[in-house]
């Protein structure tokens, strides 16, 4: 079959079907073959070794499936698009999974099976991968011009694999940021055909365009359509944190657990949502859900074991609790390569302030939080976690150290409100705290003066002076709206006056927004761009 010896994992929970495809494979001249018993088994296997073929079960004894499997190692660029992965199963249904799924198998079999129809299968699916490796190899590099240029050139030869090409091409011409020729193939294929991931492609380039209307408009089209289809949940979802639309983004994640009630990310997002909205019950349910998925809690992120801590103190499980805390600072020890950054030792330090709180330890508390409050202006310190922090902070409060408390919050507040919709939610955590809700308020109030006051400005013609005062503002307070406000206003006054100094004002007030807003971005670099480009040269 090939040149070089191959590697294979199975993955099934019968011993029977196990020892078959092996010697299935055996039969193939793939040299090595492991082999699995559980999800969590392949999973191991698959973080520790790299193998050519994946032989695995739909349904195993867990509440995950090989699919769940599939999806989660490709997530974590643990299962390279070279690897192939097939699914066997005695599910019939199965079709209709694979054909909505976020990650497709290079095929799927129903048992039992035939030791002819798999080695043509695999056959079949190595020629596919071998005729695409070039490109799956500089993908894997990130060499996306290169791997551009492979796909163009295939496309100009009579392959099998054209509608693979063609879809690789418009999702590279998307990842090297050239939008409008992504959209032209986009547009292209969805003239013969209705793919469901063509329309996800336009939407998240005019997304990229700032085109904000008309991304969402699509992307609930597409759910409307092809409501099976995951991918567009995900997209939507971020779409809708990244607008601080928490109830929203809610609701799109719960239709998604309908469609795949075992994942754990979608489990752990919708807690974490309903937790920030002050839906404690709705949290618990997800989150204990995802622990009884998982086995334990320790496996969870960090965010997910620190609104359980809450939820426990809560409920009075003072004991179930502090094994929570004492798991969470765990899981930071044994994390030599954290993706987090400062995060997961943050949170344990959240988690022992609560802790402390609830043994009426206020002292501890009080240190943890002052040394936490420090850090408000740190990209790690970011809106999700802000929210947590008030909540600890909701918890600690007291009359005597109100003024305290007030000084922490001022700086957090008047970085994280850019609207109604965060300004709701940071006032949420807080709700009997009217000193606390006054300081939010306040925080808006003031953003809102400053945008209003380089608004007028811009209005009258004074660039100049809108373009320092935001930039100053919004370097101060690191507050995103106050950013852009002030980016934008740089453009203009670039476009206005066709001073370099503002086009180069305007890049810094972008670099300094966290996260970064790509749309903006775009949208301001064409503008100035093309500015650029009628402008005589020097």
């Amino acid at each position: 079959m090939q040149q070089r010896a191959l590697a294979a994992l199975v993955a099934d929970p019968s011993s029977t079907v196990r020892l078959s495809l092996r010697a299935i494979l055996q039969g193939c001249d793939v040299s090595r073959i492991d082999t699995a018993s559980t999800i969590s088994e392949a999973r191991r296997r698959l973080l520790d070794g790299k193998y050519d073929i994946v032989l695995c079960e739909y349904h195993f004894d867990s509440e995950e499936t090989g699919q769940d499997l599939l999806e989660e190692m490709r997530a974590r660029k643990a299962l390279p698009l070279s690897t192939l992965f097939f699914v066997v199963t005695a599910e019939a249904a199965y079709s209709r999974v694979v054909n909505v799924a976020e990650e497709t198998p290079d095929d799927y079999m129903l048992k039992p099976v035939q030791a002819g129809e798999l080695a043509e299968r695999i056959e079949k699916a190595f020629l596919r991968r071998q005729a695409l490796m070039e490109i799956y190899e500089a993908l894997n590099e990130q060499h996306y011009n290169k791997a551009l240029k492979v796909a163009q050139q295939m496309m100009q030869m009579k392959t099998p694999y054209l509608a693979d090409i063609i879809r690789l091409s418009a999702n590279i011409l998307y990842r090297l940021g050239r939008y409008e020729e992504a959209a032209a193939m986009y547009k292209r294929i969805l003239e013969t055909r209705n793919p469901a991931w063509a329309k996800l492609g336009l939407a998240k380039v005019a997304l990229r365009q700032d085109d904000k209307e008309t991304a969402e408009g699509a992307m609930l089209d597409i759910i409307n359509q092809h409501f099976r289809y995951l991918p567009v949940y995900n997209q939507l979802v971020d779409f809708y944190l990244a607008d601080e639309r928490y109830a929203e983004a809610l609701e799109i994640t719960e239709q998604a657990i309908k469609i795949t009630p075992n994942s754990l990310k979608r489990l752990q997002r919708a807690g974490q949502l309903a937790y920030s909205l002050g839906d404690a019950t709705k949290a618990a349910e997800y989150l204990e859900r995802a622990v009884r998925i998982n086995g334990k809690a320790v496996d969870l992120d960090y965010r997910t074991i620190f609104h359980l801590v809450l939820l426990q103190y809560d409920k009075g499980q003072a004991p179930d609790a502090a094994s929570l805390v004492k798991q969470l600072a765990a899981k930071h020890k044994a994390d030599a390569t954290p993706t987090d950054g400062q995060q997961g030792d943050w949170y344990g330090q959240m988690a022992l302030a609560t802790e402390a709180i609830a043994r009426r330890e206020p002292l501890s508390a009080i240190d943890i939080l002052r040394k936490l409050a420090e850090h408000w202006s740190a990209p790690d310190f970011t809106f999700t976690f802000a929210l947590d922090y008030l909540k600890v902070v909701d918890r600690l409060y007291a009359d005597d150290i109100a003024g305290t408390l007030v000084e922490w919050v001022q700086p957090i507040a008047v970085r994280f409100v850019t609207g109604r919709q965060a300004e709701e939610l940071l006032t949420q955590p807080l709700a009997r705290r009217t000193r606390l809700t006054e300081v939010v308020a306040k925080a808006g109030e003031f953003v809102a003066q400053i945008t209003n006051q380089a608004a007028q400005l811009v209005k009258d013609g004074n660039f100049r002076a809108a373009v320092e005062r935001l930039t100053r503002e919004g370097e101060r307070t690191r507050n995103n709206r106050l950013l852009a406000a002030a980016a934008n206003a740089a453009a203009k006054a670039f476009l206005e006056h066709k001073e370099p100094a503002f086009k180069a004002q305007a890049e810094t007030c972008l670099a300094r927004i966290v996260p970064p807003d790509e749309g903006l971005a775009q949208r301001l670099s064409r503008q100035m761009a093309s500015e650029g480009s009628d402008s005589p040269a020097s």
